[in-house]
């Protein structure tokens, strides 16, 4: 099997079943893994196995042996919206059940090698079944990555790389009902999906200052993704094209998942209790497509605790991450539609998630994690008087998610 099929048979078992997914950090999914997600999403510093590799590609350093981790996420949105003038609406999405696996193993006293492959971001919306303000939108992207892994190691520092080969679907659908402006046009009725395939690559180093306190580093490249033409199709529906017309540029079809900078700490307070945290910054201003739709850059922090008792252990953690939609002022056409496409279609505005989970280990190579995960509801208003019909825009937010994995070691 080539890698594109891999990828593609993968990312089939991870979104089929639900593919409008959503993600705490922007389109990003917070954390892979239930022990990282149940410490507020840290893992740049934080050793959890061999999921490390989705967080800081040079923490497969600390492993001892083999392993191979197996789980999934259920992630229950819970969006609505007013549309153009309606009434509040609850988005039919359907909870998506993400599932991540991973697998590491020591070569030798220096060398890890590893691979993990999961679910990592996406959003969107069903309207179809609700009134004609809200345009009968449905939109999905969907995106998963294979990581293998190579990490070097010292007893005082390690440095980790991964080539990412990423996998993506992105679907916009919308009639925008002649009623509501001359535009109006219906956009792909059929509701079909484009995909694409790239690569990049992830850096990563620790250093272990004291035998207590891990500091780390790690980067994410930006992965450029081509969505045939949902996203211009999708604006020239709006009357928007590129070059042409009086209503204002169309937008592109390139859609990149963003870069991203991180840095961690991990400190073992003694043999129980661990401290966490995190920041990372996700650099969506210079995103090709999420800079055109007036996105700016995310600061995430998080922090985390973990108390490891005998055979089994707990942790509580928090994540804070800044709504990254810009606003506009609704003072032309072409920003109504950028602030009605972000709030209604795409509506990634979720900041605060609070979390806990915890372990207990089976027997000496088999271990269950689970983590919960609950971020409250977040309510934004945008200008879109210049569409026609009403002056604004509302939608609310939240999300509930809880994941399970097993570990074995061998």
């Amino acid at each position: 099997m080539n890698v594109k099929k891999l990828v593609a048979s993968m990312f089939a078992v991870s979104v089929v079943a639900s593919p409008l997914a959503y993600a705490t950090n922007g389109s990003e999914m917070m954390a892979s893994g239930s022990e990282n997600n149940a410490l507020g999403g840290t893992g740049v510093a934080h050793y959890v196995g061999a999921e490390s590799a989705f967080a800081n590609p040079a923490m497969l350093g600390k492993s001892t042996g083999s392993e191979v981790t197996g789980g999934f996420v259920y992630l229950k949105p819970t969006v609505s919206n007013n549309g153009n003038g309606g009434v509040d609406t609850a988005s039919g999405a359907n909870p998506s059940y993400i599932p991540d696996v991973s697998y590491s193993s020591r070569i030798n006293d220096n060398f890890t090698y590893g691979v993990a492959m999961a679910g990592i971001a996406g959003m969107g919306v069903d309207y179809t079944g609700a009134a004609a303000s809200l345009f009968y939108a449905k939109t999905s992207l969907s995106i998963a990555r294979i990581i293998p892994t190579i990490s070097y190691n010292t007893e005082s520092y390690g440095l980790g790389f991964s080539p990412v080969v990423q996998y993506g679907t992105l679907m916009v659908a919308y009639n925008s009902v002649p009623a509501y402006g001359a535009q109006g046009l219906n956009y792909n009725s059929a509701n079909s999906s484009d995909s694409y395939t790239n690569y990049g690559f992830n850096l990563g180093g620790y250093f272990n200052a004291t035998k207590s306190l891990t500091l780390a580093l790690a980067y994410q490249s930006q992965i450029d993704m081509k969505y045939g033409t949902q996203l211009s199709g999708a604006a020239a529906g709006f009357g928007l094209f590129t070059g042409t017309g009086s209503k204002g540029a169309g937008f592109s079809d390139t859609l990149s998942q963003p870069a991203e900078a991180k840095v961690g700490l991990s400190y073992a307070i003694n043999d129980k209790y661990t401290l966490t945290t995190d920041y990372k910054l996700i650099q969506w201003s210079s995103a090709t497509g999420y800079k055109d739709f007036n996105w700016s850059d995310q600061n995430v922090v998080a922090v985390g605790g973990k108390y490891a008792g005998d055979g089994y252990w707990l942790g509580l953690g928090y994540n804070y991450a800044n709504d990254p939609i810009g606003t506009y002022a609704a003072s032309t056409y072409r920003n109504a539609v950028i602030n009605f496409f972000n709030n209604e279609m795409f509506p990634a505005i979720v900041t605060s998630s609070y979390t806990l989970g915890g372990g207990y280990g089976i027997s000496k190579s088999l271990g269950i994690d689970f983590s919960a995960v609950i971020t409250p509801q977040v309510t934004k208003t945008v200008d879109i008087s210049q569409m026609g019909g009403a002056t604004t825009n509302t939608t609310s937010h939240s999300q509930q998610a809880v994941s399970l994995s097993l570990r074995y070691k061998f």
